[in-house]
């Protein structure tokens, strides 16, 4: 049996008949509102799923984001070397790097010590030496400048990820590098700043 609202006499309900009545027809209103403005919402990927759905993409949990930046940092090559980069006015940073004058784009990590694997070429005992005394200078660890990743510069490398908001997985890459504070030299003068800082 249809109901018809034109028919229906409102004077003669009871009280709390109208009363639900009024809920009923408000909560068909908000409902048709949320849809509607569904449509439209920003959070909602424009790509579209079967039969037209549209897809919506979760983001990534922290988790994910530090398992793919330890994936990233892994994948690089060991650094085999150091360099001075230059920074401005004469001033450098010593770095570790991929060769003498090469890219800084290289990785260290625990059991380094000093070659990975197989790999004989370059001097990453330098490599390593030269993160560590960084360590020691402006981070105030007590390492021993020995050329190997070990569990205490491991260990370093994980504070000082921590200390800059990066993900503490202990490998030293790129990100690390750039977060980190240097010791500055500059060679004209073979002169060490007193301070460190973030250069790079």
């Amino acid at each position: 049996m249809a109901l018809s609202l034109r028919n229906l006499s409102f004077r003669k309900l009871p009280p709390k008949a109208l009363a639900v009545l009024a809920a009923v027809l408000i909560s068909a209103i908000v409902v048709a509102g949320l849809a509607a403005a569904g449509k439209d919402s920003p959070d909602k990927s424009s790509a579209s799923g079967p039969a037209g759905a549209p897809v919506v993409q979760a983001p990534q949990s922290s988790a994910e984001t530090d398992q793919a930046e330890t994936l990233a940092a892994a994948a690089l090559g060991q650094c085999q070397s150091a360099r001075l980069a230059p920074v401005s006015n004469g001033w450098g940073v010593p770095v570790p790097s991929v060769s003498a004058s090469g890219s800084t784009n290289c990785n260290l990590m625990y059991g380094d010590d000093p070659h990975r694997g197989s790999a004989t070429s370059g001097d990453p005992a330098l490599a390593i030496k030269v993160l560590q005394r960084n360590l020691n200078y402006c981070y105030g660890s007590h390492l021993a400048v020995d050329g190997i990743y070990g569990s205490n510069t491991l260990a370093v490398v994980k504070a000082v990820q921590r200390k800059h908001k990066l993900t503490a997985d202990g490998i030293y890459g790129p990100k690390t590098r750039s977060a980190m504070n240097w010791r500055l030299f500059k060679n004209s003068t073979q002169q060490w700043s007193t301070g460190c800082y973030s250069p790079l």
